[in-house]
């Protein structure tokens, strides 16, 4: 099982959650049942921010991982340097998930590490659930100052990797098909017992989407989900991969980078805004296969968390 802040098996996991949206598709009359809204409704934005929160400069206001997690939370304080910013975001609304809690605090400092080392020692104060830390600006403080955080830090760090466009063709795609995640749980869950069995994707969350690899006696090989992010404001949505897994007899075929291509493929030719996924910063392996695939690494971030979080 995660904990808040974790990007365990691809999901940098989050406590305000996806919500009640679809990761964006087809309509459901022309999808699997499981489809609870359509295209046009995947990625309704959520307001701004309330009235009076302070504004983030222009270059972060843009930027594609905050604004997929800018839902349930406003800015309560910004501090900025140039191209660096410490942020504090404060929950504001429950939308339906476990753990998120309203005026829970997190802190989120990213940009050029100095700079950002600086926002920290100079405006960072403890109190707050997790945090998110630009992992180069981590490696620069002392232990004494992160400790003065009151935060634990993760084992390792992530990255956030992004991508508009679809990638080329890979071979097993021809394997693949999309599951209906209700109709199909239980082999999805199966699956994932064996070949990902410490992911926490559920096939059956909020606006779920999923594809499977079958082996030729018609099982699952490989299985690959997402979830619905905000995207951009004003667009159809974004959608974030997670629960990649295939079973160890089915390793070495190539059917990783066919799930993650095919789905990255199917997600923005049904009109998502852009579509990510996170991985642990020790996964070579992993981040050749998705930067050969075209996704790029925006975020290189390190998790800090409050004590039981």
């Amino acid at each position: 099982m995660t904990r808040v802040g974790d990007p365990a098996d691809g999901t940098p996991q989050h406590p305000d959650g996806p919500g009640a949206r679809t990761a964006p598709g087809p309509s459901a009359a022309s999808g699997p049942a499981a489809r609870t809204a359509g295209l046009g409704s995947a990625g309704a934005s959520a307001p701004a921010g309330s009235a009076g929160a302070p504004a983030l400069p222009e270059r972060w206001a843009r930027d594609p991982f905050l604004l997929d997690e800018r839902r349930g939370w406003d800015p309560a304080e910004v501090h900025a340097d140039g191209d660096a910013m410490l942020l504090v975001r404060r929950a504001v609304a429950d939308p339906g998930e476990p753990g998120h809690r309203p005026g829970a605090t997190m802190l989120l400092a990213v940009g050029p590490a100095e700079p950002v080392a600086a926002l920290l020692r100079a405006h960072a104060r403890p109190g707050h659930r997790f945090a998110w830390v630009d992992t180069e600006a981590f490696g620069l403080l002392r232990a004494a100052e992160v400790a003065a955080l009151g935060l634990t830090p993760n084992r390792t760090g992530w990255e956030w990797l992004v991508t508009e466009e679809a990638p080329a063709p890979v071979a097993a795609e021809s394997r693949l098909r999309e599951l209906d995640p209700r109709a199909d749980a239980a082999a999805i869950r199966a699956c994932l017992a064996d070949a990902n069995p410490t992911t926490d994707a559920d096939p059956t969350g909020p606006g779920e989407r999923w594809w499977g690899a079958f082996d030729a006696s018609g099982r699952l090989g490989g299985v690959i989900g997402a979830g619905p992010r905000a995207g951009r404001h004003g667009g159809r949505g974004s959608a974030h991969l997670h629960g990649l897994g295939v079973r160890p007899g089915e390793r070495g075929q190539g059917l990783g980078a066919a799930l993650t291509a095919g789905a990255v493929r199917a997600l923005l030719a049904d009109g998502a805004d852009w579509v990510s996924l996170g991985m642990w910063d020790d996964n070579h392996g992993a981040r050749r296969i998705y930067h050969r695939l075209g996704l790029r690494t925006v975020h290189r971030l390190t998790t800090l968390r409050a004590r039981g979080a």
